[in-house]
């Protein structure tokens, strides 16, 4: 179930077949969820795993995407941040998982593109040369896993994540709510986890020409009188007026990746990546940005790109490429698109997961309760 079954469609602009990162063509995802420890407590039900997403088809994962980044508050990690703001562009798979997983997740990262490297035949040589600093976010999955030393996702599981890339194409489907990455996450107090959403740009020229902007969450943040889904508060109805927590494990965090097709530069992933906060307001405006809370979004593009290696590095000649740019000023339905995407990505995690949560420690964790939302949504939405 999605926030859609619910009475409420996020924004304006149509989303793609999925609505889902999967509707950006040759994206591949995969997804391993795994209970957090053998030896949990009767009833528990925690869990842990990792989200691997190759934005490009696995055999031309180097081909390199465009992205920016933003951090809105940076008490979190988003490995690769530095090479995207330097150079401009990735040209890894991009991986979330839980705090204590990133190094592990990051390791796995290079044996899974060093051996890409090997089965396409290259030497030392073509290996720096296309060198790249794997993307792997991290969201804190303590409340939910308390035992902390057992939350590292082993090294197996994670291979399995990576030899398991598929695209729509295949079969792929993504796992909402308390699965992959977004595994032992919370949003507003209830579960949360992954989620995803796309948006559809039309083009506006007459000829039917289109593009997709998709996003992918890990929502763990935010507290129960702050969420706000249409507008309106249905955490404040649902749990009336609560104090503000005052210990930091309950301040959370949100990693997103936004994912379009369209030929943006690097510059104006920077300004789509900063307009994911605009999605994250419409679901609760004081939920994110807080002191301990890691928010950390990357934005990419998956049009086609010019080669950034030099045909002959040893000439030192220098050598250029052309691509396709969108137009400064035609680029706010991106920006819209991206918003309406994060917004309802956001929401999806939490409907996917609204069976809740028992933590590791006996812990439990409400899910959104749907038949009240929906019953709020019913008396209270605008219907347009």
């Amino acid at each position: 179930m999605r926030i859609r079954d619910l009475g409420y469609s996020p924004g304006v602009l149509p989303t793609g077949p999925k609505n889902s990162i999967l509707d950006i063509d040759g994206l591949h995802i995969s997804q391993v969820t795994v209970p957090t420890a053998t030896d949990l407590q009767p009833g528990s039900t925690a869990t842990k795993g990792v989200t691997v997403i190759s934005p490009r088809p696995p055999k031309d994962f180097y081909q390199p995407c465009r992205a920016g980044t933003f951090c809105f508050n940076g008490n979190g990690e988003f490995t690769g941040a530095r090479q995207i703001a330097d150079w401009g562009f990735t040209n890894t798979p991009v991986a979330f998982t839980n705090s204590l997983s990133l190094g592990s997740v990051f390791d796995a990262t290079w044996d899974w593109v060093l051996k890409k490297h090997k089965e396409f035949g290259w030497d030392f040589d073509a290996t720096g040369r296309h060198y790249g600093t794997p993307v792997v976010g991290e969201t804190c999955d303590w409340i939910i896993n308390a035992d902390v030393s057992a939350t590292r996702v082993d090294k197996t599981d994670i291979k399995r994540c990576f030899d398991t890339l598929k695209c729509k194409e295949d079969g792929a489907e993504i796992q909402e709510g308390q699965k992959g990455g977004g595994s032992g996450m919370t949003c507003h107090m209830f579960t949360g986890g992954t989620g995803t959403s796309s948006r559809v740009v039309d083009s506006g020229s007459g000829d039917g020409k289109s593009y997709t902007v998709a996003a992918l969450i890990q929502s763990n943040y935010g507290i129960r009188p702050h969420l706000t889904v249409g507008g309106i508060p249905v955490g404040k109805i649902l749990k009336g007026e609560a104090d503000l927590p005052t210990d930091k494990s309950k301040d959370g965090s949100i990693i997103v990746l936004v994912v379009t097709d369209a030929p943006l530069t690097t510059n104006q992933l920077d300004r789509m990546a900063r307009h994911v906060t605009v999605g994250l307001s419409m679901v609760g405006s004081y939920g994110v940005g807080r002191n301990s809370s890691g928010d950390i979004f990357v934005a990419l593009s998956t049009a086609p790109h010019g080669p950034e290696v030099c045909e002959d590095a040893k000439k030192r000649v220098i050598e250029t490429y052309s691509t396709e740019n969108v137009r400064n000023e035609s680029i706010e339905r991106f920006f819209y698109g991206c918003a309406e995407a994060v917004e309802e990505a956001i929401l999806n995690s939490m409907v996917a997961s609204a069976d809740g949560a028992v933590g590791m420690d006996g812990t439990k964790i409400e899910g959104l309760p749907l038949d009240q939302v929906k019953e709020l949504l019913d008396r209270h939405l605008v219907k347009v």
